[in-house]
């Protein structure tokens, strides 16, 4: 009998900060450069450094959206910041 199990199928928030990292984060550049290209979104530098205070963890000296962060707070209702967009 063959008991292949299937991969566990990633959700759209987890595909979609999937493509945009090459590590287990994502930094300001990358942020924007997903924004201005799915969501057709661009905000000038001070909205986005407060964007990285609130939202950011701070790994070594530079703050960073975590996959953790980006899955489960930043499309939540009625604070993330992305609340308004559905994937």
């Amino acid at each position: 009998m063959n008991k292949n199990k299937t991969k566990q199928k990633n959700t759209k928030h987890v595909r979609l900060f999937r493509k945009y990292t090459k590590k287990d984060y994502l930094t300001k550049s990358q942020i924007k450069k997903l924004m201005k290209h799915e969501f057709k979104l661009v905000y000038n530098k001070h909205i986005m450094n407060s964007f990285m205070g609130i939202w950011g963890t701070t790994r070594g000296d530079r703050r960073v959206i975590t996959e953790n962060t980006f899955v489960t707070k930043l499309f939540e209702q009625p604070d993330g910041f992305f609340r308004d967009i559905i994937l």
